[in-house]
């Protein structure tokens, strides 16, 4: 993570908010300004959900038309960002309750697919992924990759923020479980197949 200059996050929060006032007073056009401030970190957190990048990309273009039709609703009172990750939170689990009865159908079409070349650090980061719930994955995302306090998450998933704090000490530990394990695994294979166990 690179360090922030004092100041920079507060006058790039205030950039957007002026962008947003002019959006909010007619002018259509400045909207493109905030597509492009957010669209690489909504992609990247409808990715993690998905895992499909047609998916993804339909995910992310319907999230900014939701925005802006109901940016005359948003008030400075939470940060333009939050606002905006509320929204892409709510449809993205409407997606997932939608792809529920689908999910076998998509399973068996993903298996027919050729494998894509991964590094080995993405396909362990993406096996641990795997691993969490789709609350999970949200609470993970919007704490360790886009950096929200828990004040933040509870206001983008509805939540309380005691709740989104143990549930995030709860994943934190799942995942350092089903770590250890893997290394035990590949540890335990390692030394049986050298005739050491």
């Amino acid at each position: 993570m690179q360090p922030t200059i004092p100041g920079e996050a507060e006058g790039k929060r205030n950039a957007i908010e002026a962008v947003v006032a002019q959006v909010q007073a007619g002018d259509t056009q400045t909207y493109q300004a905030i597509i492009i401030q957010f669209e690489r970190q909504m992609y990247t957190y409808c990715y993690y959900i998905l895992k499909d990048h047609m998916e993804t990309e339909d995910a992310v273009q319907e999230i900014f038309i939701r925005a802006y039709e109901n940016l005359h609703q948003y008030s400075r009172q939470v940060s333009f960002s939050a606002w905006l990750y509320k929204i892409a939170y709510h449809h993205l689990i409407n997606m997932k309750k939608k792809q529920s009865r689908w999910l076998k159908l998509i399973e068996h079409y993903k298996e027919q697919q050729p494998a894509l070349q991964i590094s080995r650090h993405e396909s362990v980061v993406y096996e641990l992924l795997t691993y969490l719930t789709t609350e999970e994955r949200h609470i993970l995302l919007l704490k360790a990759v886009e950096q929200y306090t828990f004040e933040e998450i509870s206001e983008i998933m509805g939540l309380k923020s005691a709740t989104i704090r143990k549930k995030y000490e709860r994943l934190r530990r799942k995942l350092m479980e089903r770590t250890s394990q893997k290394g035990e695994m590949a540890h335990g294979t390692l030394a049986e197949t050298n005739g050491i166990r």
